[in-house]
């Protein structure tokens, strides 16, 4: 009896296998092309071109590009990549494919596929600055800046008026320190486009970078881009997160709780937000609450290196030195070119006593920030503590060639008898 019990849905399973596939109907082809904005209906009218035998290779490709292109917009990675992927089993010189392919490994965080894809689609394509674009993106998750540079700046010699091409080779010249390049590209950017909230807030990144490291100006030219980006598409979180931050640096605590507190009402596992309201409570000298949420935002994302580096000033401002040398190493592993770790770094060693150790983490910084004056002014200090004198006067007199207006190395000077 069980045997015979069990051979009825076999059968059934048998017969529905045998069944062909519903062919595709005359509308399926439109809702397919409308999957990117409409995944919920496209998916299936996607489904029904793929597995119908009677389509043609090419169409059975779009169909795939299509439902991948739905799955992305959704979010989706995985099962994009998939599509993509199929796409290009039917279709190996698809640029089109790889790039989007490469687009959807990015969005992962998987630079290296990424990287590689988008290669595939230049090479098959060497005019295709979308591909440029998107590899410049996956060399700036790896941190090698140069290869960006040279990636957007191609994008922009194959279309002179891509937005996104300046703004993304903007932000690469921000992660090396050359903030007035950066403002260039990004003012350019914003001007093919007066709309580009994205390039507005970038530039406000720049502006902000540029106060922060050089000493330079305001902090009201990046609260200005901020907000502006934020007028111009409130929904952009990490807006208010970046404003928020501005505002904590310009002591304006009241207006940086509430513009952080907002993202994180929004996103509650937004770490970015956690981290721009950890900044203001650290303003407000409230240390407690400020680690509570930076380890809020290191837990959410646990690579989250400038999270680190602010625990860190907040574990210095506790006297917790080891705490803080421990962050300061974790935000390096995340970002082995960010100079302000090292400089932060750096100045730990000084509280515990290490000028020599200070010295090399300072030159660290120095190296993958050549405009940072408070790294030449914190190494030119060790030197005087290590009695060398010559190289002191000289780091002294660097960060005076930058900003004359510094009163640190001005005062510095005064005291070796320049």
């Amino acid at each position: 009896m069980a045997a015979r019990g069990s051979g009825g849905p076999l059968l059934c399973v048998a017969i529905l296998l045998a069944m062909p596939a519903l062919a595709a109907t005359s509308g399926d082809r439109g809702e397919c092309a409308a999957s990117a904005d409409k995944p919920d209906v496209g998916f299936e009218a996607c489904s029904r071109i793929i597995g119908d035998a009677s389509v043609s290779v090419a169409q059975r490709v779009t169909a795939f590009k299509n439902r991948g292109r739905g799955s992305f917009n959704s979010k989706n990675y995985d099962r994009a990549i998939v599509d993509y992927g199929e796409a290009i089993k039917l279709s190996p010189k698809d640029a089109w494919a790889f790039a989007h392919r490469c687009e959807a490994y990015e969005s992962k965080g998987d630079h290296d596929a990424a990287v590689a894809d988008c290669t595939e689609a230049i090479r098959i394509d060497p005019k295709y600055g979308w591909a440029y674009n998107n590899r410049g993106v996956a060399y700036y998750g790896l941190h090698e800046y140069d290869a960006a540079l040279a990636d957007h700046a191609e994008a922009i010699r194959v279309d002179s008026g891509d937005a996104w091409a300046y703004a993304r080779r903007g932000m690469a010249w921000t992660e090396k320190g050359e903030f007035d390049q950066a403002v260039a590209d990004l003012t350019k950017a914003v001007t093919i486009d007066p709309k580009y909230a994205f390039g507005f807030g970038q530039r406000g990144h720049a502006l902000f970078r540029k106060r922060l490291i050089t000493k330079k100006s305001g902090w009201e030219p990046a609260i200005a881009d901020y907000s502006e980006a934020i007028r111009l598409d409130p929904n952009l979180l990490w807006l208010y997160s970046s404003r928020g931050v501005a505002y904590s640096n310009n002591r304006q605590y009241d207006l940086a709780v509430p513009d952080c507190s907002e993202v994180i009402k929004r996103e509650p596992k937004n770490a970015a937000g956690y981290n721009c309201r950890g900044v203001a409570y650290e303003g407000l000298k409230d240390y407690g609450r400020a680690i509570a949420d930076y380890d809020q935002s290191i837990g959410i994302t646990p690579k989250n290196g400038v999270a680190y580096w602010n625990r860190d000033n907040a574990y210095l401002a506790l006297r917790r030195v080891d705490d803080a040398i421990r962050d300061y190493d974790q935000a390096i592993a995340i970002n082995p070119k960010d100079f302000n770790a090292f400089n932060s770094r750096g100045k730990a060693w000084v509280a515990k006593g290490d000028s020599s150790r200070a010295v090399t983490d300072f030159t660290q910084a120095i190296q993958f920030g050549p405009s940072y004056v408070e790294a030449y002014n914190n190494r030119g200090l060790s030197y005087v503590v290590l009695g060398r004198r010559a190289e002191a006067i000289a780091d002294f007199h660097k960060a005076q060639a930058i900003d004359p207006a510094d009163p640190t190395s001005k005062q510095q000077l005064r005291v070796l008898g320049f």
